[in-house]
C-alpha cells in the first residue's frame, strides 16, 4: 500500500525506515529492481557505498549534494541519487538517470582527446620544418612539399569537423526536398574517378533507369556517397574494382519500406570483424598509417552515419579481411 504517495513520484524512488529496510518503493523503482520488497534491507536491494553515504547524512539532517551511483546487471547506468528526510523520520531516495549525460561528457572528453592528437602530428612535423629553415635558409625548397601536405591535411581536418558539426545540428529535422538518387550517385562518382585512376582502381556504377526518388539533402548525400566511394578506393589495391549501385526494395528487406538502397562494393583489402562495430567512431582506422598517408581526416564514416540518421535510414557494413568489404545504406522512401 503507498501510503507514501510515492507512485506520483515519475523516477524511481524508495523509502528507507529508520530499520534501514524498504518502507515502500514506486513502480519506476520496481522496473529497475524487481527483487524490491517492503521490509526487505536496501541494502540488499541496492548495494553501493555512496547510497549509503547519501541516507546517513540524509538521516543526520546534513546537507546532502547528489550522489553518483553507477549501476550494473538489469539496473544497468548512471543514476544521481537524492535524499530528502520525512516527517515520519524515513529517508525518501529518489533515481535520476544521467547516463546519457555521463555519455555525452565522455564522448566529448574522448573528441578532445583524440583531435588533440591528430593535430599534434602535423603540427609537430611544421614546427620541425620551420626551425630548420630558419637555422639554413637555403634548406626551405625540400621541404615545401611536405609542408603543403602538413597544412592540406589539417585544412582537411577541419572541414570535416565543420561538417559534422552541421550534420549533426540539423539532425533532429529531417529533409523535405526530393532528390534522384542516381543524379547524386553520378555527380558523386564522376570525379572521384580520376582520383581512382591515380591508384589504378576503376569505379563501376549500378543503376535503375527508373528515376529513385528520396526526400533528402543532395549536399550531404553527395558528401555520403563521395565519403563512401573515397574510402574503398583508398583501401583497394591497384586493380581493384569499386562498385556504386542502387535499387528499390520492399519492405521485407529492410522493415517497414519501401526503401532505395545505395550499395558501395569493393574488391579491396577487407577488414577484419571485430573492426566493424568501431568503423563510425570518430578518428577510428584501421589502418592508421594507409589512412593518413592518402590524406584521410578519420571523420568520413562518422560523417555518413550521421547524415544516414538525419534522413531516418539505416547503415550497414560486411568485409572479411583479403575479400573487400560492402556498406549499405537504406534510405525510406516514404
Amino acid at each position: 500500500m503507498d501510503d507514501y504517495g510515492i507512485e506520483a513520484i515519475p523516477v524511481p524512488a524508495l523509502v528507507i525506515s529508520d530499520q534501514d529496510s524498504v518502507a515502500a518503493c514506486n513502480g519506476a523503482f520496481r522496473a529497475l529492481f524487481p527483487h524490491a520488497q517492503t521490509g526487505r534491507s536496501y541494502l540488499t536491494v541496492l548495494r553501493h557505498a555512496n547510497l549509503v553515504r547519501l541516507v546517513e547524512a540524509t538521516r543526520a539532517g546534513t546537507p546532502a549534494g547528489a550522489e553518483e551511483l553507477t549501476l550494473r546487471g538489469r539496473a544497468r547506468g548512471v543514476f544521481n541519487a537524492t535524499g530528502a528526510k520525512l516527517p515520519s523520520g524515513d529517508v525518501l531516495v529518489c533515481l535520476q538517470d544521467v547516463s546519457e549525460t555521463a555519455k555525452a561528457i565522455e564522448t566529448r572528453r574522448n573528441f578532445v582527446t583524440d583531435l588533440s592528437h591528430e593535430l599534434k602530428s602535423p603540427m609537430t612535423a611544421i614546427t620541425g620544418i620551420l626551425e630548420t629553415c630558419t637555422e639554413d635558409p637555403d634548406a626551405v625548397a625540400p621541404f615545401l612539399p611536405v609542408l603543403s601536405g602538413e597544412v592540406a591535411r589539417m585544412n582537411a581536418l577541419v572541414a570535416d569537423l565543420l561538417t559534422l558539426s552541421r550534420v549533426e545540428a540539423n539532425e533532429r529535422r529531417a529533409p523535405d526536398a526530393e532528390i534522384v538518387l542516381q543524379t547524386v550517385i553520378t555527380e558523386a562518382c564522376t570525379p572521384l574517378a580520376v582520383v581512382a585512376k591515380r591508384a589504378q582502381v576503376r569505379i563501376e556504377t549500378s543503376l535503375p533507369d527508373r528515376p529513385l526518388r528520396v526526400r533528402a539533402d543532395a549536399g550531404e548525400m553527395f558528401r555520403a556517397i563521395t565519403n563512401l566511394v573515397e574510402n574503398a578506393v583508398r583501401y583497394s589495391e591497384a586493380g581493384s574494382v569499386v562498385t556504386v549501385a542502387c535499387a528499390p526494395v520492399s519492405g521485407s528487406a529492410g522493415g517497414a519500406g519501401p526503401w532505395a538502397q545505395v550499395r558501395v562494393s569493393d574488391t579491396g583489402v577487407g577488414v577484419d570483424a571485430h573492426h566493424i562495430p568501431r568503423l563510425t567512431e570518430r578518428f577510428y582506422r584501421v589502418d592508421d598509417h594507409r589512412s593518413r598517408g592518402s590524406g584521410g581526416s578519420g571523420l568520413g564514416l562518422a560523417i555518413v552515419k550521421h547524415i544516414v540518421t538525419r534522413h531516418r535510414g539505416r547503415m550497414t557494413f560486411e568485409s572479411a579481411r583479403g575479400k573487400g568489404s560492402q556498406v549499405t545504406l537504406l534510405l525510406p522512401m516514404e
